[in-house]
């Protein structure tokens, strides 16, 4: 099957690029090539298959903004409309449909009364797919508008158990601060999930980018480790940090960098069975680099750390990795992708199918900043790392090759 993808960014969108098709990218403007497939990422202005001499039984899929509906005019008969945002799920399952649809339309000339059928049938599914995705956005809008409501709240009762907590609103016992202070911790927890869930909700709808400055990502993790402390001492986890310095500047959102190292500390103190291990590594990378020797690979010879994050290298170049391993079970081959994805669903207190929405909120953030983030399958031991890009202005670098820090 041939794939026409018509766009003002043709390099958008590469989930297109399937195995079992051919992909052709084009402008607006450019007569596009015959193909089977279109995909139309419509802009005010832009001429749609209606206004241009294609052939008939080539299929098309618009994607759209719900504000310019109005504006599309007549489709094809074959043509289905998907509403801006679009997931990488949702137009994967639509050009795999496609694909499908395809193959029919070639059986179908061998038994041209099945089709008046089967298109009557995928009109109707069309037109029913389309009010469902109207009613999914309805549905994100309303969760967006409650979870915005819901911080406030949150974030005075926070404040609230602060001022009990340190005895400004009179003296409390060493049990009543150690309630008080676990409170305060699931308060702000709450907070961060809240904040991370709506950045979900918004992502494609609302641009936001990193208020970048130069930071320290020896002081974000710092930090991180604090917020789950309480999880570390409960399971008494051992902690193994490392960190050496970045060989340029590194500018980064600190709070959001924060809340990505610890969603991935609070995972894997989530599966790290008691008296456990948590090991965190940090240290520069460089293009075309193929081992560390200081890295977690060489610790680990029986898998390839640097397979997965091969794939990212080229198009971040220079940068800073953190890997985050820990006791627990590993992660699979088949599910290293799927843990990050928002719907990702548990299967039992042992099995890391899957992460929460915290992993979902992680990948949001390190793509937010041009970096990169995986898992690394593993026969045994979870295993997370992400790579942030480094300015090329090289900053003043301590005297000591790595830090390293032991907690109980």
């Amino acid at each position: 099957m041939l794939i026409c993808f018509i766009s003002e960014d043709p390099d958008h969108y590469p989930i297109l690029e399937i195995a079992r098709a051919k992909l052709i990218r084009s402008k607006p403007g450019e007569a596009p090539p015959q193909a089977d497939l279109y995909v139309w990422d419509y802009a005010p202005g832009m001429a749609l298959p209606s206004q241009i001499a294609l052939r008939e039984s080539s299929q098309h899929l618009v994607l759209a903004d719900s504000r310019y509906l109005d504006e599309i005019g007549p489709l094809p008969q074959s043509a289905c409309i998907l509403l801006k945002p679009v997931s990488a799920f949702t137009l994967r399952a639509f050009v795999e449909m496609a694909w499908k649809a395809w193959e029919l339309r070639q059986q179908a000339r061998e038994a041209a009364t099945l089709r008046l059928d089967r298109d009557a049938l995928l009109q109707y599914v069309l037109e029913v797919n389309l009010k469902l995705q109207e009613y999914d956005q309805e549905r994100s809008n309303f969760l967006a508008r409650a979870i915005h409501d819901f911080r406030a709240p949150l974030t005075a009762l926070h404040g609230y158990c602060g001022l009990l907590a340190e005895g400004k609103l009179g003296p409390v016992n060493t049990g009543q601060r150690e309630l008080l202070e676990r409170m305060r911790y699931s308060t702000s927890r709450l907070t961060r999930l809240a904040g991370g869930t709506l950045e979900l909700l918004t992502e494609g709808r609302v641009a936001r980018v990193p208020n970048r400055s130069e930071g320290d990502i020896e002081e974000a993790l710092d930090q991180a480790l604090q917020d789950v402390y309480p999880f570390l001492q409960d399971k008494q986890i051992e902690i193994d940090v490392q960190i050496e310095p970045a060989s340029g500047s590194l500018l980064f959102e600190t709070e959001q960098i924060q809340q990505v190292l610890m969603n991935l500390l609070e995972n894997s103190s989530k599966f790290t069975p008691k008296d456990g291990r948590i090991t965190v590594r940090g240290y520069p990378v460089q293009r075309g680099a193929r081992e560390h020797g200081s890295g977690p690979e060489a610790q680990a010879p029986y898998f390839d750390f640097q397979a997965p994050f091969s794939d990212f290298q080229e198009k971040i170049g220079d940068g800073y990795r953190m890997d985050i391993m820990d006791s627990g079970p590993g992660v699979p081959a088949h599910l290293a992708e799927k843990i990050f994805e928002q719907y990702a669903s548990y299967r039992g207190t042992g099995d890391r199918s899957g992460g929460g929405l915290g992993l979902a909120i992680c990948r949001a953030i390190v793509a937010a900043h041009g970096g990169a983030i995986w898992a690394t399958p593993r026969r045994e031991g979870g295993c997370f790392s992400f790579v942030l890009p480094a300015n090329p202005v090289r900053k003043s670098a301590p005297s000591t090759a790595y830090s390293s820090l032991q907690l109980a």
